[in-house]
Protein backbone atom coordinates (compact mmCIF):
# COMPACT_ATOMS: atom_id res chain seq x y z
CA UNK A 1 0.00 0.00 0.00
CA UNK A 2 2.70 2.74 0.94
CA UNK A 3 4.08 1.61 -2.74
CA UNK A 4 0.83 2.31 -4.51
CA UNK A 5 0.73 5.38 -2.20
CA UNK A 6 4.60 6.63 -3.08
CA UNK A 7 3.64 5.56 -7.10
CA UNK A 8 0.74 7.88 -7.07
CA UNK A 9 2.66 10.98 -5.18
CA UNK A 10 5.05 10.74 -7.91
CA UNK A 11 2.89 10.86 -10.38
CA UNK A 12 0.69 13.62 -8.69
CA UNK A 13 4.30 15.71 -7.94
CA UNK A 14 5.43 15.13 -11.89
CA UNK A 15 1.54 16.22 -13.05
CA UNK A 16 2.06 19.09 -11.27
CA UNK A 17 5.24 20.09 -12.08
CA UNK A 18 4.58 19.70 -15.78
CA UNK A 19 1.20 21.32 -15.28
CA UNK A 20 3.34 24.36 -14.04
CA UNK A 21 5.52 24.85 -16.36
CA UNK A 22 3.39 24.17 -19.67
CA UNK A 23 0.18 26.57 -18.70
CA UNK A 24 1.85 30.14 -18.23
CA UNK A 25 -0.97 31.39 -19.88
CA UNK A 26 1.02 32.05 -22.74
CA UNK A 27 2.39 28.50 -23.93
CA UNK A 28 3.62 29.72 -27.03
CA UNK A 29 5.01 33.06 -26.71
CA UNK A 30 7.59 34.80 -24.30
CA UNK A 31 6.73 38.08 -22.56
CA UNK A 32 9.31 40.48 -21.74
CA UNK A 33 8.54 43.13 -18.94
CA UNK A 34 11.16 45.94 -18.50
CA UNK A 35 11.15 48.79 -15.44
CA UNK A 36 14.46 50.98 -15.96
CA UNK A 37 14.70 54.03 -13.17
CA UNK A 38 15.58 57.72 -14.29
CA UNK A 39 13.31 57.06 -17.54
CA UNK A 40 10.17 58.06 -17.59
CA UNK A 41 9.32 58.39 -21.41
CA UNK A 42 11.56 56.95 -24.25
CA UNK A 43 11.58 53.80 -27.24
CA UNK A 44 14.22 50.95 -27.33
CA UNK A 45 13.90 48.36 -29.98
CA UNK A 46 14.18 44.66 -30.02
CA UNK A 47 14.95 42.48 -32.48
CA UNK A 48 15.67 38.35 -33.22
CA UNK A 49 19.05 37.15 -35.37
CA UNK A 50 17.33 33.55 -35.47
CA UNK A 51 13.60 33.85 -35.80
CA UNK A 52 11.38 35.27 -32.85
CA UNK A 53 10.59 38.46 -34.81
CA UNK A 54 10.91 38.78 -38.32
CA UNK A 55 11.26 42.33 -37.97
CA UNK A 56 13.09 45.38 -35.49
CA UNK A 57 10.10 46.37 -33.36
CA UNK A 58 9.76 49.14 -31.23
CA UNK A 59 9.52 48.97 -27.58
CA UNK A 60 7.43 52.49 -26.21
CA UNK A 61 8.78 53.29 -22.64
CA UNK A 62 6.22 54.88 -20.11
CA UNK A 63 6.47 56.13 -16.87
CA UNK A 64 9.79 53.93 -16.94
CA UNK A 65 8.57 50.37 -18.18
CA UNK A 66 7.24 48.24 -21.42
CA UNK A 67 5.58 45.15 -22.11
CA UNK A 68 6.84 42.96 -24.81
CA UNK A 69 5.18 40.00 -26.73
CA UNK A 70 6.59 37.95 -28.85
CA UNK A 71 4.90 33.90 -30.40
CA UNK A 72 8.33 31.76 -30.50
CA UNK A 73 8.37 27.71 -31.76
CA UNK A 74 11.49 27.36 -29.41
CA UNK A 75 14.99 28.41 -27.80
CA UNK A 76 15.19 32.09 -29.57
CA UNK A 77 17.79 35.01 -28.34
CA UNK A 78 16.44 38.72 -28.91
CA UNK A 79 18.26 41.63 -28.83
CA UNK A 80 17.24 44.53 -27.04
CA UNK A 81 19.04 47.68 -29.17
CA UNK A 82 19.06 50.69 -26.46
CA UNK A 83 18.98 54.71 -28.36
CA UNK A 84 23.12 54.82 -27.91
CA UNK A 85 23.09 51.08 -30.29
CA UNK A 86 24.53 49.15 -27.43
CA UNK A 87 22.79 45.67 -26.76
CA UNK A 88 21.10 43.73 -24.25
CA UNK A 89 20.98 39.55 -25.61
CA UNK A 90 17.88 38.10 -24.49
CA UNK A 91 17.35 34.39 -24.60
CA UNK A 92 13.81 33.55 -24.84
CA UNK A 93 11.64 29.51 -24.83
CA UNK A 94 7.83 29.44 -25.40
CA UNK A 95 5.97 30.89 -22.03
CA UNK A 96 9.42 32.78 -20.56
CA UNK A 97 8.51 35.22 -18.76
CA UNK A 98 11.30 37.54 -18.88
CA UNK A 99 11.90 40.36 -16.22
CA UNK A 100 14.56 43.05 -17.05
CA UNK A 101 15.08 45.91 -14.69
CA UNK A 102 18.21 48.85 -14.43
CA UNK A 103 18.64 52.31 -14.28
CA UNK A 104 19.08 53.88 -17.74
CA UNK A 105 21.89 55.84 -16.25
CA UNK A 106 23.47 52.99 -16.26
CA UNK A 107 22.83 50.24 -18.96
CA UNK A 108 25.57 48.22 -18.31
CA UNK A 109 24.28 47.20 -15.40
CA UNK A 110 21.08 46.26 -16.34
CA UNK A 111 19.61 42.99 -14.36
CA UNK A 112 17.45 39.71 -16.25
CA UNK A 113 15.65 37.38 -14.05
CA UNK A 114 12.93 34.92 -14.73
CA UNK A 115 14.63 31.97 -16.34
CA UNK A 116 18.16 30.05 -15.53
CA UNK A 117 19.79 31.27 -19.05
CA UNK A 118 18.77 35.04 -18.49
CA UNK A 119 20.22 35.27 -14.98
CA UNK A 120 23.37 32.90 -15.43
CA UNK A 121 24.04 35.35 -18.31
CA UNK A 122 23.62 38.23 -16.43
CA UNK A 123 26.38 37.05 -13.56
CA UNK A 124 28.27 36.35 -16.23
CA UNK A 125 28.36 40.39 -17.19
CA UNK A 126 28.93 41.19 -13.73
CA UNK A 127 32.24 38.95 -14.39
CA UNK A 128 33.62 40.54 -16.54
CA UNK A 129 33.00 44.05 -15.84
CA UNK A 130 36.19 45.77 -16.08
CA UNK A 131 38.11 43.10 -17.46
CA UNK A 132 40.50 42.42 -20.90
CA UNK A 133 39.19 40.69 -23.43
CA UNK A 134 41.89 37.70 -23.09
CA UNK A 135 40.31 37.76 -19.38
CA UNK A 136 36.73 37.66 -20.24
CA UNK A 137 37.29 34.90 -22.76
CA UNK A 138 38.62 32.91 -19.84
CA UNK A 139 35.86 33.80 -18.18
CA UNK A 140 33.62 32.34 -21.27
CA UNK A 141 35.32 29.07 -21.21
CA UNK A 142 34.37 28.76 -17.57
CA UNK A 143 30.44 29.40 -17.84
CA UNK A 144 30.86 26.77 -21.08
CA UNK A 145 32.17 24.56 -18.85
CA UNK A 146 29.97 24.89 -16.39
CA UNK A 147 26.50 25.53 -17.67
CA UNK A 148 26.86 23.31 -20.81
CA UNK A 149 23.19 22.54 -21.34
CA UNK A 150 21.92 26.13 -20.84
CA UNK A 151 21.46 27.87 -24.15
CA UNK A 152 23.89 30.54 -23.14
CA UNK A 153 26.65 28.70 -22.78
CA UNK A 154 26.24 27.86 -26.73
CA UNK A 155 25.70 31.38 -27.05
CA UNK A 156 28.99 32.17 -24.82
CA UNK A 157 31.06 29.31 -26.70
CA UNK A 158 29.82 31.28 -30.55
CA UNK A 159 30.79 34.45 -29.41
CA UNK A 160 33.92 34.35 -27.60
CA UNK A 161 35.51 30.99 -29.78
CA UNK A 162 33.80 30.13 -32.46
CA UNK A 163 33.70 33.73 -34.87
CA UNK A 164 37.41 34.54 -33.37
CA UNK A 165 39.80 33.28 -35.90
CA UNK A 166 42.96 33.96 -33.46
CA UNK A 167 41.48 31.31 -31.23
CA UNK A 168 43.11 27.77 -32.41
CA UNK A 169 40.94 25.27 -33.78
CA UNK A 170 42.35 22.58 -31.18
CA UNK A 171 40.60 24.84 -28.79
CA UNK A 172 37.50 25.84 -30.19
CA UNK A 173 37.28 21.66 -31.24
CA UNK A 174 38.05 20.61 -27.37
CA UNK A 175 35.24 23.22 -25.78
CA UNK A 176 32.49 22.39 -28.48
CA UNK A 177 32.95 18.48 -27.49
CA UNK A 178 31.94 19.45 -24.38
CA UNK A 179 29.50 20.69 -24.82
CA UNK A 180 28.04 17.91 -27.13
CA UNK A 181 29.24 15.42 -24.55
CA UNK A 182 26.84 17.30 -21.87
CA UNK A 183 24.20 17.64 -25.16
CA UNK A 184 24.04 14.68 -26.94
CA UNK A 185 20.69 15.60 -28.97
CA UNK A 186 20.91 19.31 -29.41
CA UNK A 187 19.94 19.53 -32.80
CA UNK A 188 21.11 23.70 -32.91
CA UNK A 189 24.37 22.66 -31.18
CA UNK A 190 25.11 20.02 -33.69
CA UNK A 191 24.68 22.04 -36.68
CA UNK A 192 27.90 24.10 -35.73
CA UNK A 193 29.74 21.33 -36.35
CA UNK A 194 30.74 22.30 -39.47
CA UNK A 195 31.90 25.99 -38.58
CA UNK A 196 34.14 24.05 -36.03
CA UNK A 197 35.53 22.12 -38.38
CA UNK A 198 36.19 25.05 -40.93
CA UNK A 199 37.56 27.12 -37.81
CA UNK A 200 40.49 29.49 -38.83
CA UNK A 201 40.81 27.67 -42.04
CA UNK A 202 40.64 31.34 -43.38
CA UNK A 203 42.61 32.96 -40.90
CA UNK A 204 45.43 35.40 -42.30
CA UNK A 205 48.65 33.75 -42.91
CA UNK A 206 47.22 30.15 -43.90
CA UNK A 207 47.69 28.53 -47.41
CA UNK A 208 44.23 29.89 -49.54
CA UNK A 209 41.96 26.20 -49.68
CA UNK A 210 41.44 24.83 -52.93
CA UNK A 211 38.39 25.66 -54.72
CA UNK A 212 36.52 25.43 -58.60
CA UNK A 213 33.77 27.51 -59.34
CA UNK A 214 32.67 27.83 -63.39
CA UNK A 215 31.73 31.59 -63.45
CA UNK A 216 28.56 33.27 -64.80
CA UNK A 217 29.06 34.82 -68.44
CA UNK A 218 29.21 38.59 -68.17
CA UNK A 219 26.54 40.73 -67.97
CA UNK A 220 28.51 42.98 -70.24
CA UNK A 221 28.31 40.32 -72.91
CA UNK A 222 32.04 40.29 -73.51
CA UNK A 223 32.63 36.91 -72.17
CA UNK A 224 31.46 33.61 -71.42
CA UNK A 225 31.89 31.42 -68.50
CA UNK A 226 34.06 29.17 -67.56
CA UNK A 227 35.92 27.11 -64.94
CA UNK A 228 38.53 28.79 -62.79
CA UNK A 229 39.87 27.39 -59.78
CA UNK A 230 42.72 28.91 -57.32
CA UNK A 231 45.99 27.92 -59.26
CA UNK A 232 44.63 29.67 -62.38
CA UNK A 233 45.33 33.32 -60.51
CA UNK A 234 49.16 32.98 -59.86
CA UNK A 235 50.94 35.76 -60.55
CA UNK A 236 49.06 38.18 -58.91
CA UNK A 237 46.79 39.09 -55.48
CA UNK A 238 43.32 37.73 -55.60
CA UNK A 239 40.51 39.13 -53.83
CA UNK A 240 37.15 37.00 -53.30
CA UNK A 241 33.81 38.64 -52.14
CA UNK A 242 31.19 37.34 -50.93
CA UNK A 243 28.13 39.20 -51.08
CA UNK A 244 24.51 39.16 -51.89
CA UNK A 245 21.68 41.97 -53.22
CA UNK A 246 19.73 41.28 -50.27
CA UNK A 247 22.16 41.71 -47.82
CA UNK A 248 22.86 45.05 -46.83
CA UNK A 249 26.25 46.57 -46.78
CA UNK A 250 27.14 44.69 -49.93
CA UNK A 251 26.92 47.20 -52.21
CA UNK A 252 29.57 49.23 -50.58
CA UNK A 253 31.42 45.37 -50.84
CA UNK A 254 31.61 45.68 -54.22
CA UNK A 255 32.43 49.45 -55.05
CA UNK A 256 35.48 48.33 -51.87
CA UNK A 257 36.59 46.35 -54.81
CA UNK A 258 36.23 48.18 -57.83
CA UNK A 259 38.30 50.56 -55.86
CA UNK A 260 40.90 48.13 -55.08
CA UNK A 261 41.71 47.00 -58.31
CA UNK A 262 41.85 50.41 -59.27
CA UNK A 263 44.21 51.51 -57.01
CA UNK A 264 46.20 48.65 -57.07
CA UNK A 265 46.69 48.63 -60.70
CA UNK A 266 48.06 52.54 -60.31
CA UNK A 267 50.48 51.07 -57.96
CA UNK A 268 51.44 48.37 -60.88
CA UNK A 269 50.03 45.69 -58.73
CA UNK A 270 47.95 43.08 -60.68
CA UNK A 271 44.19 42.45 -58.71
CA UNK A 272 42.15 39.66 -59.74
CA UNK A 273 38.77 39.13 -58.31
CA UNK A 274 36.09 36.71 -57.78
CA UNK A 275 32.35 38.19 -57.42
CA UNK A 276 30.77 34.91 -55.20
CA UNK A 277 26.82 35.91 -54.39
CA UNK A 278 24.98 34.33 -51.97
CA UNK A 279 21.69 35.80 -54.17
CA UNK A 280 18.86 33.43 -55.01
CA UNK A 281 17.31 35.52 -57.44
CA UNK A 282 18.90 35.36 -61.23
CA UNK A 283 16.96 38.52 -62.53
CA UNK A 284 17.75 41.03 -59.00
CA UNK A 285 21.96 39.23 -59.29
CA UNK A 286 22.10 40.60 -62.90
CA UNK A 287 20.65 44.02 -61.76
CA UNK A 288 23.24 44.21 -58.99
CA UNK A 289 25.93 43.18 -61.51
CA UNK A 290 25.48 45.84 -64.37
CA UNK A 291 24.62 48.66 -61.90
CA UNK A 292 28.17 47.87 -60.09
CA UNK A 293 30.29 46.87 -63.23
CA UNK A 294 30.77 43.63 -62.13
CA UNK A 295 33.30 42.85 -65.31
CA UNK A 296 35.61 40.24 -63.24
CA UNK A 297 34.75 36.64 -62.81
CA UNK A 298 31.47 36.63 -60.75
CA UNK A 299 29.88 32.81 -59.60
CA UNK A 300 26.72 32.22 -58.03
CA UNK A 301 24.80 28.87 -57.77
CA UNK A 302 21.61 30.55 -56.27
CA UNK A 303 22.18 28.23 -52.84
CA UNK A 304 22.51 30.96 -50.52
CA UNK A 305 24.02 30.29 -47.44
CA UNK A 306 23.76 26.93 -48.44
CA UNK A 307 25.72 26.99 -51.04
CA UNK A 308 28.87 24.88 -51.28
CA UNK A 309 31.72 26.44 -50.70
CA UNK A 310 29.78 28.86 -47.84
CA UNK A 311 29.19 26.04 -45.94
CA UNK A 312 33.01 24.39 -46.55
CA UNK A 313 34.39 27.82 -45.47
CA UNK A 314 31.88 28.30 -42.44
CA UNK A 315 31.20 32.09 -44.03
CA UNK A 316 28.52 33.08 -41.90
CA UNK A 317 28.23 36.82 -42.09
CA UNK A 318 27.95 39.45 -45.33
CA UNK A 319 29.86 40.95 -46.92
CA UNK A 320 32.77 38.71 -46.63
CA UNK A 321 36.17 39.56 -48.29
CA UNK A 322 39.97 37.25 -48.72
CA UNK A 323 42.68 38.46 -50.32
CA UNK A 324 45.27 36.29 -51.16
CA UNK A 325 48.92 37.14 -52.39
CA UNK A 326 50.72 35.46 -55.61
CA UNK A 327 51.58 32.19 -53.49
CA UNK A 328 48.29 31.51 -52.32
CA UNK A 329 48.76 33.02 -48.73
CA UNK A 330 45.82 34.40 -47.06
CA UNK A 331 47.09 37.88 -46.22
CA UNK A 332 43.22 39.34 -44.94
CA UNK A 333 40.21 38.20 -44.12
CA UNK A 334 37.31 39.38 -42.45
CA UNK A 335 33.80 40.93 -42.98
CA UNK A 336 34.61 44.46 -42.47
CA UNK A 337 37.01 46.63 -44.85
CA UNK A 338 38.30 49.02 -42.42
CA UNK A 339 39.11 46.96 -40.07
CA UNK A 340 39.99 43.16 -41.70
CA UNK A 341 41.33 43.90 -45.01
CA UNK A 342 42.83 47.26 -45.22
CA UNK A 343 45.69 47.24 -43.02
CA UNK A 344 47.10 44.70 -44.58
CA UNK A 345 46.86 45.94 -47.96
CA UNK A 346 50.12 45.85 -49.78
CA UNK A 347 51.64 49.23 -50.86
Amino acid sequence: MKTRSFLLYLIILHSSFFFLNSCTGHPDRVVIQGRFAHLEQGEFYIYSPNGGTDRLDTLHIQNGEFEYTAKTDGSVIFRLMYPNFSELTLFARPGDDIEVSGDARNLNAVEVKGTEDNEVYTDFRKHISGLSEKEERDVAQQYCLKYPTLAVSHYLFTTYFLLNDSIPQTEVAEIFDSLCRACPDNVELSMLSRDVRSHGMLQRGKPLPDFKLHTRPSVFGNGEGKEITADDFRGGYLLLSFWASWKGGSQSALYRTRRFRREMKEKGITVHAVSYSLDTDASALARAELLDSIDYHSYCDYQGFNSDLVQQWGICDLPFFILADSARKIVASGSDWQRDIQPYVPN
